[in-house]
């Protein structure tokens, strides 16, 4: 297999993934995006 055979099926790991911070009473929780939009019942 060469390189760029490699590269290409290699998962991607570096993927940045947006976060969100929620302030409560109880302190601050911190949320991906996504169970943000899904805990929101946000479907897209």
């Amino acid at each position: 297999m060469s390189y760029q055979e490699k590269n290409v099926m290699s998962p991607i790991v570096d993927a940045l993934v947006p976060m969100v911070v929620e302030q409560t009473s109880r302190g601050e929780r911190s949320y991906d995006i996504y169970s943000r939009l899904l805990k929101e019942r946000i479907i897209f």
